[in-house]
Parts: structure tokens; C-alpha cells; sequence
């Protein structure tokens, strides 16, 4: 028969792992509200119903409390594109456009990854480090298939595959992180999905898609 302490334990691990998500989620609000130097861990604290020791116990501190936060938001993204593995060479002449549509949806549903990197731009970069790597087999794969469509004629023997990826992202990423902005200049309510869907459509025209 286990001891009352045994039965105990899985009850502090799962109080733990509530308390640790808790502290996640809420640090993830405040870094993507305000940024590195901008967010208090006070303000983390009283979000997650934590003390300060709890948030330093599970995550050492601020600075690893970021990069652990940033960490995760682009393993998300990562985890997003395990679908665009499954892509083989019948897709590759859609490749451009099956990217741009995956972009743009993935932004829609996590307006926190596009702020998060914002954030860490505009702070200078001390803590993207951690991103390295993160999503180097779907770029591998991604790449095979760009090559081919190059080797083809799909996409132009001059452009790189990097250059490739960074405008998909760009027009994206500038989308979301520009909207408010872009709206009152261009005239248009980009929130509109009617609009953001014609946005898409011209974008692949312009871009040869």
C-alpha cells in the first residue's frame, strides 16, 4: 500500500505543470503586449496567480523567461509546416502560393508570434539566438522542391530560395503588423476578409505565383 506522501506526489507534479503553463500563457500576453523591456514580472505574476519565486523556479529568469516564451512561437509556426513536408513534386509549381496562404493563415490564428518577433527586432535581436535552427527541415525540404521547380523553369533561375522565403514572409508579416496603419493610407479595411483574400490573389499576380 503507497504511502500518503506517494499519493501525494503526482498531485504537486500536476499543480506544478498547471502553475508553469499558467505563468506561460501569461507571460506570453505581456511580452507580445509590450516587449522584453516593457513587460513586469509582477504583471506575469498576478496574470499566472503566482508569486515572483514560482515564475523564477520554473524559468530561472526575465531573460530566460523571453527566450523560453520566443522559443515556443516559432516551434509553433514549426509545428504548423509539418503539414508542408507532406508536399512532393506534383505541388511544387504551386509552391509559392501554397506558402503565402499558409503564412497568412498561420498569422491570422497566432497574432502573438508577429508581435513577439517585432518585439525582439526592434529591441535589438539580443535574444533571437534561440530561434537557430528551429525550422531548418522544412526549409530543407522547401528548398529541394524550389530547386526543382527552378531546374524546371516554375521559378526563376536567379532568385534564391532565401529570397524566395523572406518575401512570402514579408508580405505576411507586413500585412498583419501593418494593418491598422496600411488601412487609413491605402483607404482599405484590410481586416475585411473579402480584402485580405484579393491582397493574397494580387500578391501571387505580382509575384508570378
Amino acid at each position: 500500500m503507497k504511502s500518503p506522501r506517494h499519493r501525494t506526489e503526482p498531485l504537486k507534479q500536476e499543480r506544478s505543470l498547471r502553475t508553469r503553463e499558467r505563468i506561460f500563457l501569461a507571460a506570453l500576453e505581456d511580452f507580445s503586449a509590450h516587449g522584453y523591456h516593457g513587460a513586469r514580472i509582477e504583471r506575469i505574476a498576478a496574470r499566472a496567480r503566482a508569486n515572483k519565486q514560482r515564475i523564477y523556479a520554473h524559468f530561472g529568469s526575465k531573460a530566460d523567461l523571453f527566450r523560453d516564451v520566443l522559443r515556443q512561437c516559432l516551434s509553433e509556426i514549426g509545428e504548423q509546416e509539418g503539414r508542408l513536408l507532406r508536399l512532393g513534386d506534383g505541388d511544387r509549381r504551386r509552391l509559392g502560393r501554397t506558402l503565402l496562404q499558409h503564412y497568412m493563415r498561420f498569422l491570422a490564428a497566432h497574432p502573438h508570434f508577429w508581435r513577439m518577433l517585432a518585439w525582439e527586432n526592434l529591441e535589438g535581436g539580443k535574444h533571437a539566438g534561440v530561434l537557430r535552427g528551429l525550422r531548418q527541415r522544412t526549409f530543407d525540404h522547401l528548398r529541394r522542391l524550389y530547386r526543382r521547380g527552378q531546374q524546371e523553369g516554375a521559378y526563376r533561375a536567379d532568385v534564391s530560395f532565401e529570397t524566395f522565403i523572406f518575401a512570402l514572409s514579408a508580405i505576411a508579416m507586413f500585412y498583419f503588423a501593418n494593418q491598422i496603419t496600411m488601412s487609413q493610407t491605402l483607404g482599405l479595411n484590410l481586416a475585411r476578409p473579402a480584402v485580405r483574400a484579393r491582397l493574397i490573389r494580387e500578391c501571387e499576380r505580382l509575384m508570378g505565383l
